[in-house]
């Protein structure tokens, strides 16, 4: 008798921190939020349309810093500590470079820049804020930078 059921393989990644972002939709979910809180900016806040996205690039960038590249660990115990020295940003796709993931997640920080950078016309104070957010998170984004500490800061003892 033939056998019915399609056989599924596990993923390789069973990291439960990062396998979310292997799911379908995730991509443009993240790109809704985006938007809607650009919406919930420039309505709470009445000001104008590059403003709002200097706003959301920024909040965007303290967000993403912090927890793609710069908690450590997982929320779970059931992985024995074996991620407790890694970032998120290494976790993701096994810590292999140059994903489909990782180069979306690279892609909208750059996007949202200039976004950002067009929408307030090249403007002095928010040029500076925009480019300096977007340089630090791609090159924290650099295959080069895999478990690399600059100056040990954030490294393990």
């Amino acid at each position: 008798m033939p056998n019915l059921y399609v056989q599924a393989v596990p993923p390789a990644d069973l990291n439960r921190n990062t396998e979310w972002f292997t799911y379908p939709g995730v991509w443009i979910s993240y790109i809704l939020i985006l938007f809607f809180s650009w919406l919930i900016v420039i309505s709470f806040l009445r000001c104008s349309s590059g403003a709002a996205w200097t706003i959301i690039h920024l909040s965007h960038f303290l967000v993403t810093y912090h927890w793609f590249h710069w908690k450590k660990g997982t929320p779970f115990a059931d992985d024995q500590g074996i991620y407790n020295g890694l970032t998120w940003w290494e976790q993701i796709d096994s810590g292999k470079q140059l994903t489909r993931n990782r180069k979306f997640l690279t892609v909208v920080p750059v996007v949202l820049y200039l976004v950002a950078s067009h929408t307030t016309d090249y403007q002095h104070p928010m040029l500076f804020f925009n480019t300096l957010a977007v340089f630090v998170l791609v090159v924290a984004k650099f295959p080069n930078m895999h478990k690399v500490r600059i100056f040990g800061i954030n490294g393990d003892h």
